[in-house]
């Protein structure tokens, strides 16, 4: 018998920004952005260590400017995201059913099904799976809406299972890119810091 992963959950605030934050925090802009400034916020540090507060001249000013810059995008980002999903935020329930072959959806506006080959891009977050179907379809699981360990467990390997193996590696390439980033960022400042 194949078995079936039920999830059932009302989408909160917190669900809908954590969300849209990700989605801004993900993009590459945001990202390579980032890299910069955590090497800048890296080199600072240990410019501050090595030379004192010497290292708050002229020169290091601007990077100052950029390291309090890079500081307040993340937060002013998250608080539009909030003052938006407030404006207009409708509690929605929703009822996922998960097998082998895909996942069927219930809405009180929309229901379907949807094949694993169908899902075009997937995240698999710390408290939740976003899967992206079609141009702008985006399905939103927290992992509190499943009633055990064993069903995430089973829900994320159909996900890397199932979906086509493109996706699958592209997702697997981002991580590691983004890895060796954080890496590239942190050699780039040591070496910086103490030429």
């Amino acid at each position: 018998m194949t078995k079936i992963v039920k999830a059932q959950f009302d989408t909160t605030e917190r669900d809908l920004v954590a969300l849209n934050t990700r989605h801004f925090y993900g993009s590459p802009g945001y990202v390579f952005f980032m890299l910069v400034c955590g090497a800048n916020f890296i080199y600072m540090t240990l410019a501050v260590i090595k030379e004192g507060w010497g290292a708050a001249d002229h020169f290091h000013f601007l990077q100052w400017l950029l390291l309090a810059f890079g500081l307040f995008i993340p937060a002013s980002s998250y608080l539009r995201a909030v003052q938006a999903i407030k404006r207009r935020f409708v509690t929605e329930q929703r009822q996922y059913e998960f097998d082998e072959s895909g996942f069927r959806y219930r809405t009180s506006s929309a229901q379907g099904l949807v094949a694993w080959s169908d899902v075009r891009r997937f995240t698999i977050g710390r408290r939740m799976i976003v899967l992206y179907v079609g141009q702008k379809g985006v399905s939103l699981i927290p992992e509190r809406s499943l009633s055990n360990r064993e069903d995430l467990a089973q829900v994320k390997d159909w996900i890397r299972q199932k979906v086509s193996p493109p996706i699958v590696r592209r997702a697997a390439r981002n991580r590691t890119l983004l890895y060796a980033g954080i890496l590239a960022a942190v050699i780039v400042a040591v070496a910086l810091a103490f030429a």
